[in-house]
């Protein structure tokens, strides 16, 4: 387990093994920097905190007519050793644990579940806030979650490949908007593809450009509208965000832990001739990294081996 995030002296761990997200999401929490989700291998959930289970709720999920689903969800709130005051809120695990439970790092809390919460090319995952211990319910009311870049945690650190990633992020200026990647999974709503990557910390995610320098990319864009930028370089309110030479986005908040959130400008994407719906981006804990690309709804594709992924603008120049 590594530490990504941290609240209040609350610190949120994630399976070395898996991938996390802080702004991919069309919730009000992640739009407020306010929520992590941790994506494990395992359909089981690992807990990303020490601490007794303190509460659980069952009520019903949203409904959907994009795929079956249970309709139930549910939430399990541990309290940790550190405070008594904030809780640690976990949606989207059928609990395989009692109220008074105690659980350390990485045991199982149950089964992920998919509902209504999610959309169709959304993966299982815990979505991970830290609330009052009196506000447990409504959607809003989280506290500030920031990350954590030291990236220890038990596992040996790769750091030859964390340093050929950033190597490659740099090498030739990363010409993002037209690459050629190869298609590692096909599924009826979303593309897995290889494609270039770019390292901070433990972070391992799609290389973007904002204020003075490179920056890792986390959020559904254009599709949500918005999403965030991890870089180690200053950044203000208002810098543009570029992906190549395509411009994605432009800064409207800048938080203290590195992150910025940007409003998302149109693009256009394509997989050889297939039109996609968006980027569904995230970050990478073990240096691994694929690219993942939405369809739009209906697209019957066909693609196989290396392909040639073209983003172009929409409704704006390229710059000279």
């Amino acid at each position: 387990m590594i530490k990504i995030a941290a609240s209040c002296g609350i610190k949120i761990c994630a399976p070395r093994q898996s991938r996390v997200s802080f702004f991919n999401s069309p919730y009000l929490a992640h739009f407020e920097h306010r929520a992590i989700d941790i994506y494990p291998l395992s359909s089981k959930a690992p807990s990303p905190v020490e601490g007794r289970v303190r509460y659980i709720y069952e009520f019903s999920a949203p409904k959907t007519k994009q795929f079956q689903m249970p309709t139930k969800e549910y939430l399990i709130a541990i309290e940790t050793p550190i405070s008594s005051e904030y809780l640690v809120r976990i949606l989207h695990v059928k609990p395989g644990v009692m109220v008074g439970d105690y659980v350390n790092v990485d045991e199982p809390l149950g089964e992920m579940i998919r509902n209504g919460h999610f959309d169709t090319w959304t993966d299982r995952h815990l979505h991970v806030e830290i609330r009052p211990h009196d506000d447990l319910l409504r959607a809003r009311g989280g506290l500030p979650i920031r990350v954590v870049l030291d990236g220890k945690s038990n596992d040996a650190e790769s750091t030859s490949e964390k340093a050929r990633c950033s190597k490659l992020a740099c090498d030739e200026g990363l010409k993002l908007s037209a690459f050629m990647g190869k298609v590692v999974a096909l599924k009826p709503r979303s593309v897995l593809v290889e494609g270039p990557k770019a390292c901070i910390g433990p972070f391992v995610g799609i290389p973007v450009f904002v204020g003075e320098g490179l920056g890792i990319l986390d959020g559904g864009v254009p599709h949500y509208g918005f999403g965030g930028v991890l870089s180690l370089n200053a950044v203000n309110i208002g810098d543009p965000v570029f992906l190549g030479d395509v411009k994605i986005g432009r800064v409207v908040e800048s938080f203290a832990d590195g992150f910025s959130m940007f409003e998302a400008e149109p693009f256009t994407i394509r997989l050889e001739d297939f039109s996609m719906k968006g980027i569904s981006s995230y970050i990478s804990l073990n240096g691994a990294y694929r690219w993942k690309f939405i369809p739009q709804a209906g697209e019957n594709m066909n693609l196989d081996g290396e392909v040639s992924v073209n983003i172009e603008p929409q409704g704006q120049a390229r710059p000279l």
